[in-house]
């Protein structure tokens, strides 16, 4: 049987097949989490993903033969304009995944240009992006940089 391969960019109604497939990048990423903190970062990826979904957070996934087997996410952000980004809109890639088995099929590849030539129809000037071993040949590809600036962190807990 033929695979038909479709591209669709996500909106609000797609939030539970987006929450479903983040889970299973999670789970794969990060390992499972406790039965608790998994029912709860379900629910907060539903609200977040019902309210962010085609606004703040671009999304593109395909999906072969009807089921989603590959997606990417941009959260968009506005800061002040800086020497190395004058518009000061900044595209940060997160969630991009494909199913193991339907990767090396050129699904992220195809996605990944989808989602940025969005992101440019609305302004984005620059990308950035943090990636798996196994993802940096898709970047790469695609002109992103590795950039040496230190990252500093500091993680509230509520």
């Amino acid at each position: 049987m033929k695979e038909e391969i479709k591209f669709h960019l996500a909106n609000s109604s797609d939030t539970e097949a987006v929450v479903k497939i983040l889970k299973q990048f999670s789970d794969e990423s990060n390992g499972m989490q406790a039965p608790d903190l998994e029912e709860k970062l379900t629910e907060l990826r539903r609200d977040y993903f019902r309210k962010q979904l085609n606004k703040n957070y671009i999304c593109w996934y395909a999906t072969i033969n009807g089921e989603m087997a590959s997606i990417a996410g941009l959260i968009c952000r506005d800061q002040p304009p800086t020497s190395k980004n004058l518009s000061g809109k900044w595209g940060y890639l997160f969630g991009v995944y494909t199913l193991p088995e339907y990767r090396r099929k050129g699904l992220s590849k195809n996605i990944l240009q989808r989602l940025m030539h969005t992101a440019m129809e609305r302004g984005i000037t620059a990308f950035e992006l943090h990636a798996t071993k196994e993802g940096e040949i898709v970047y790469i590809k695609e002109g992103f940089e590795i950039y040496s600036e230190p990252t500093y962190r500091k993680i509230v807990t509520a």
